[in-house]
C-alpha cells in the first residue's frame, strides 16, 4: 500500500544546485510504495508492529473501542478518516475521535462475527502553509491494521413462563393446567406466592397443575420456575376461578323420580331451574322428545299435550363457560278424562241397589260429585268411589248429573237416569 508523505521546501539562500537537487529529491519521494505509516501512532493506539499493525482483540457481543491517533502533534484541520480497503469487523464503525477530532478517530461498536480482519485506514486533511509547496495544500497517509475478533460466549436463551391465562374450574371436577416454558432445560417448579385452589397441586418437575378442586372461589397465585443447570428463572402471576357445579332441579308436577303427568287437552306447565356454573344458561332437549304440544324455553316446559303416551327425554343446560348438566325425565300424557257409564240398571222399591260409575283416561285418582238432580230416597252416593248404593223407597225416574275430576283438575260431566220400579 502506498504511503503519502509531506515534505517542506528547502530554505531560501541555498545555492541553485542544492535547490534543484532538493526539489528533485522531494518530487521523487512523494509516492513511496510499501513505506511505513507516516502519521499513525500505533503504539499510542495499543497496537503492535507496523503495516500491518495488530490491534487489541475484540469479542463478539462485547462493546469494543479503539482510538486511532496520529503521530504529528501539530493541529490538523478538516480531518477525514476512512477505511480505504480490506475487511472491517462487522458491527464496528470508524468515526472522528470525540476527545480530539483533529488528531485521530475512534473505532467502536459491538462485533457481530468472529474472525481476523485486515484493513487500511486512510487519513486526509488540509494543513498549514508549510505543506502547500509539496502537497498542493493536501496531505494524506494510510496504514494497514489487523483486529482479531474472538467468538463470544453464547448467552443462553431467556426463560419465559406461560400460559398467559387459565380456564375456570368446577368444584368436584378434575382440573389440569400445563405450565409452559420457552426453553426445554430441566426446571424446578413451585408456587412462590398466593395459593392454588384447595385440591390442586403443582408438579415440581413438569409444571403441571392438577387435581380436583373442592371449594369454589377465586385463587390468585404466582408460579416460579428455575433452570436446574444455571441461574435463569421466571415467574408468572395467574388466577384460577372455581365455580359451583352446574345442577338442574325440576318443579311440580315433576316428582323426585323426575316424572310428571299430563293429559290430552289439559294445559301443562313446569319449570327446570339451573344453579351453579357461570353466565347465561342455554337449554336444549338433547335426547328424546317432549310430548307433542309442549316446548322447552329458558327452562320452562309448557303447552297443551295433543297426544297420549309416555315421553322420555333429557333436558340439557349449558352455562357461559361450557359446563353442562342433564335432567333425564319422563312425561306421561293420559287420554282426556271421560265418563264411560252409559246407563244404570233399573232399581226396585224395597230392594238393595248398587251401581258404579266408570271413567276413561284422566290422571288417577278420580273424585266424583253430583252437580245436578237428586238420587232416589234411600240411595246414597260415595264421591271417592263413584258408587251408588242403598234401598230405594219410592218409585220413579230420577235424572242426576255426575261430575268426575282427576288430579289435574280435568272435569267430565254426564247426566244419567235411575229408574225405580214399584
Amino acid at each position: 500500500m502506498t504511503d503519502f508523505r509531506c515534505y517542506l521546501a528547502p530554505p531560501v539562500g541555498l545555492k541553485r544546485l542544492s535547490l534543484l537537487v532538493a526539489l528533485a529529491a522531494a518530487l521523487s519521494v512523494v509516492l513511496v510504495p510499501g513505506a511505513s505509516a507516516g502519521k499513525f501512532d500505533q503504539g499510542r493506539m495499543g497496537c503492535t508492529g507496523e503495516s500491518p499493525a495488530t490491534c487489541p482483540a475484540g469479542t463478539v457481543g462485547t462493546p469494543y473501542s479503539l482510538p486511532v491517533f496520529l503521530q504529528d502533534d501539530d493541529p490538523w484541520s478538516c480531518a477525514v478518516f476512512s477505511v480505504s480497503s480490506g475487511t472491517f469487523p462487522p458491527g464496528l464503525s470508524l468515526t472522528p475521535y470525540a476527545s480530539d477530532s483533529t488528531k485521530g478517530a475512534l473505532i467502536s461498536g459491538t462485533p457481530t462475527q468472529p474472525g481476523t480482519y485486515r484493513f487500511y485506514i486512510s487519513y486526509l486533511a488540509n494543513r498549514e502553509a508549510s505543506c502547500a509547496a509539496t502537497c498542493g495544500n493536501k496531505c494524506q497517509s494510510d496504514d494497514e491494521f489487523i483486529i482479531p475478533i474472538n467468538p463470544g460466549v453464547a448467552t443462553p436463551p431467556k426463560l419465559t413462563l406461560g400460559s398467559e391465562s387459565t380456564t375456570s374450574g368446577t368444584a368436584g371436577t378434575p382440573y389440569s393446567l400445563q405450565m409452559t416454558a420457552s426453553v426445554p432445560d430441566a426446571k424446578t417448579w413451585s408456587i412462590s406466592s398466593g395459593a392454588l385452589p384447595p385440591g390442586l397441586a403443582i408438579d415440581a418437575s413438569t409444571g403441571l397443575i392438577s387435581g380436583t378442586p373442592t371449594t369454589s372461589g377465586t385463587y390468585d397465585f404466582t408460579v416460579y420456575a428455575k433452570v436446574n443447570a444455571d441461574s435463569r428463572s421466571d415467574s408468572k402471576a395467574l388466577a384460577i376461578v372455581v365455580r359451583d357445579p352446574l345442577r338442574i332441579s325440576g318443579a311440580e308436577p315433576f316428582t323426585a323420580a323426575r316424572r310428571a303427568a299430563g293429559e290430552v287437552g289439559a294445559a301443562f306447565e313446569s319449570s327446570l331451574t339451573a344453579t351453579g356454573g357461570f353466565g347465561t344458561y342455554a337449554w336444549t332437549v338433547s335426547t328424546g322428545t317432549l310430548p307433542p304440544g309442549l316446548d322447552l324455553a329458558d327452562g320452562a316446559i309448557s303447552g297443551t299435550p295433543t297426544a297420549a303416551g309416555s315421553y322420555a327425554f333429557i333436558a340439557t343446560v349449558t352455562d357461559g363457560e361450557g359446563r353442562t348438566a342433564n335432567y333425564p325425565a319422563r312425561i306421561v300424557v293420559a287420554e282426556k278424562l271421560a265418563i264411560t257409564t252409559a246407563l244404570f240398571r233399573p232399581a226396585k222399591v224395597g230392594r238393595l241397589y248398587s251401581a258404579k260409575l266408570k271413567t276413561f283416561g284422566g290422571v288417577k285418582p278420580t273424585s266424583w260429585r253430583i252437580s245436578a238432580g237428586q238420587l232416589p230416597k234411600g240411595v246414597r252416593f260415595t264421591p271417592s268411589l263413584g258408587v251408588l248404593a242403598g234401598m230405594p223407597k219410592k218409585a220413579g225416574r230420577y235424572r242426576v248429573t255426575f261430575e268426575a275430576s282427576d288430579v289435574l283438575g280435568v272435569v267430565s260431566k254426564k247426566t244419567l237416569s235411575i229408574v225405580v220400579a214399584p
